[in-house]
């Protein structure tokens, strides 16, 4: 892990050393200020960047604030190794362009710039964002320029599971060495891959690394959807794009199996509103509002987890 901070310079070196850490960090770039420029040299410029490597692809995360980012011609030309960029915005706004498309990217969304070709990322507030720079050369023909510059939202489908597979593997990242993180960047370009392809997600999951983090996945997306989506092993297999077979084989080395995760998963988030509540809420309410069949079905499955009732929780240190 490597990490770079402006506010261990004067002020007015800041955006010089912004500038080389940038282009360090990720590619040559040319960033501008979008007011005044002096407002840097009188002010400076406040930004961090954390970077770590998943084999032949690199993460970071980036802080800074509103700027635009240019890599134009010039830039190209000096570019010595043929990458993409997968950007998925955290905090703040950014307008992508690239060739003839530009869209706008906000927290919760995605997207990919190929760094063979110009593009500007004009950044409108604040920002922070987790970057991941994959080779063109791990990568398919013809993927780098298939989905550039468009807007993936990370609620559903294909984005959804790279923007969760992502957060993972940067959190991880500072655990991973060796095979293990090349796992983890295998799964992120298949990820692209498949994203850009909009082909399904199979490829990436028979390394235990690649498997492990798209459980996490598949737990962060089972926790949105525990009381509206559907989280059935066939819902959840149609989500990620594999079979309801290789899903139930991606928790055979797990703690639990999936359908134990996912009844763990509805347990926790009950006894969370048991407590949140205070009795506000009928406990036959809460059951049902976390896909318990009945009261005897959520008791029998607190007993189990937490060693007694639910309307023991509630009183018991644990509550």
């Amino acid at each position: 892990m490597q990490r770079w901070q402006t506010e261990d310079r004067p002020r007015r070196e800041q955006y010089g050393y912004w500038r080389e850490v940038v282009c360090e960090a990720f590619t040559p770039l040319r960033p501008t200020a979008r007011g005044v420029r002096d407002s840097w040299d009188r002010d400076g410029l406040p930004g961090w960047v954390e970077t770590h490597a998943f084999g032949a692809v690199n993460g970071a995360e980036i802080s800074t604030c509103d700027q635009t980012i240019h890599h134009g011609r010039h830039e190209v030309s000096r570019v010595e190794h043929e990458v993409v960029f997968v950007n998925l915005m955290l905090q703040g706004r950014s307008v992508v362009h690239q060739g003839d498309t530009t869209s706008l990217s906000e927290p919760g969304t995605l997207s990919i710039v190929d760094a063979t070709r110009p593009f500007r990322l004009d950044y409108l507030d604040d920002w922070r964002t987790i970057s991941f720079r994959v080779p063109v050369e791990i990568l398919p023909a013809g993927v780098a320029g298939a989905t550039t510059a468009v807007r993936h939202a990370t609620g559903v489908g294909l984005a959804s599971v790279l923007a969760d597979t992502m957060r993972a593997a940067w959190r991880a990242g500072p655990g991973l060495a060796g095979e293990q993180a090349d796992g983890v960047g295998a799964a992120v370009a298949s990820l692209v891959s498949a994203l850009a392809r909009n082909a399904p997600v199979v490829e990436i999951i028979d390394d235990r690394v690649g498997g492990a983090t798209l459980r996490e996945s598949i737990e962060h997306h089972v926790v949105r959807n525990l009381q509206h989506g559907d989280v059935t092993p066939a819902g959840v297999a149609r989500h990620f794009g594999i079979s309801v077979r290789k899903l139930h084989a991606l928790y055979q080395d797990a703690p639990a199996t999936f359908s134990r995760t996912v009844m763990d998963l509805r347990v926790e988030r009950c006894a969370e509103d048991l407590v949140a509540n205070a009795h506000r809420t009928a406990i036959t309410e809460l059951a049902a509002k976390w896909g318990f069949s009945d009261l005897s079905h959520l008791n029998r499955v607190f007993r189990h987890r937490f060693g007694c009732r639910a309307s023991e929780y509630a009183h018991s240190p644990a509550g």
